[in-house]
């Protein structure tokens, strides 16, 4: 089941899997175990992949959430509310992750630089 959505995200952001299995430090053998639901990946990799789709690790799983007779539904986000919380975890970035994020994001090519990242830390 998890496996179905590992490959749903990669395949929408059309990353290959020896990419992601780089990102993750593992082979590419282990992320494709992970896709055919042979292994689960581990609490850590579920955040990073998370973070990388830009997802909560509930949405990751699928989860939505729902309201039950005793609870109350949250109030909705305002627009401050989400700013506060995206500055908040870009304070929390240094200044070249910032960069790569943004790079990442309005970049055509996602999955080239990715490689070009994992090249310059492979260089390192």
């Amino acid at each position: 089941m998890l496996g179905n959505r590992l490959k749903q995200f990669r395949e929408y952001n059309k990353i290959s899997c020896e990419i992601l299995a780089k990102l993750l430090g593992i082979t590419e053998t282990d992320y494709i175990n992970f896709e055919n639901d042979t292994t689960s990946p581990s609490i850590l990799q579920i955040e990073r992949l998370a973070f990388f789709y830009n997802v909560t690790v509930d949405e990751f799983y699928g989860f939505t959430p729902r309201l039950t007779l005793n609870s109350q539904p949250e109030r909705p986000e305002t627009d401050n509310d989400i700013v506060d919380e995206s500055i908040l975890k870009l304070s929390q970035l240094s200044w070249d992750e910032i960069q790569v994020l943004l790079h990442y994001r309005n970049s055509d090519n996602k999955e080239e630089v990715i490689k070009n990242i994992i090249n310059e830390q492979d260089k390192k």
